[in-house]
């Protein structure tokens, strides 16, 4: 008897689970697609900049959207390797063009020689004027907690925010924009979160395969966008 209230518990729970699948499902299948963008030929790839905290800042707000994140102290090396990750994700489209982060900071230094109170969306068309390019893809890395524990076990999960802006130079315009903002949790607590699982296998990831996950989402997102 009690072997037949269990498997009938279990069947009912499976398909509580299944329609709640399924229901998330629909949700994106039914998503109104977003509109395509201009027709942009050339776009500069800036290195993914890191907010910079002071001791004791939990939050920081991204000056391009109004968005705040919780933060942290960011590492040199986990922007430089999200770059890498983004370019490579980019580099078959020749539409793109990477730039140096030598090329960058010197054009920084002798802007604001000349103007020391530009604004960062001013820095950004300024920078792609000079480049000769009609957009300038833009990010900033807030957040990347390394995971502590193991692929199967953990005592805090990998945690990572960062966002991506395209800014038309002409007009400073913001044409496309994605944010992620993510600590990873159990499949059991956030049914939502399945793609992660289906991309990645059912294991805790390290700071690096999470913020390569997001990367590589926002790619797909504004690859969908680009006519």
């Amino acid at each position: 008897m009690k072997s037949i209230q269990a498997r009938r518990c279990l069947f009912i729970l499976c398909l509580i689970l299944s329609g709640l699948i399924f229901q998330s499902c629909a949700t994106v299948f039914y998503k109104e697609a977003a509109p395509p963008l201009p027709n942009i030929k050339s776009i500069a790839v800036l290195p993914i900049d890191r907010a910079v905290t002071k001791p004791g800042q939990e939050k920081a707000t991204c000056a391009l959207s109004d968005t705040t994140f919780d933060t942290s102290n960011v590492p040199p090396e986990a922007s430089s390797k999200l770059t890498e990750t983004l370019v490579s994700l980019l580099k078959d489209d020749p539409r793109f063009r990477p730039i140096p982060e030598g090329e960058c900071i010197g054009f920084l230094n002798a802007f604001l020689k000349a103007d020391i109170k530009a604004s960062q969306l001013h820095l950004i068309q300024s920078f792609g004027r000079e480049l000769g390019v009609e957009a300038v893809l833009y990010g900033k890395l807030y957040r990347f907690n390394e995971r502590i524990g193991s692929s199967y076990s953990v005592q805090r999960p990998a945690s990572v925010a960062f966002s991506l802006h395209l800014i038309r130079v002409s007009d400073g315009a913001v044409l496309w924009q994605y944010t992620f903002d993510e600590t990873q949790q159990p499949l059991t607590e956030n049914l939502l979160k399945a793609n992660l699982y289906k991309e990645s296998g059912l294991k805790w990831l390290t700071a690096d395969q999470l913020a390569s996950y997001g990367i590589t989402q926002a790619c797909r997102s504004l690859k969908k966008r680009l006519p």
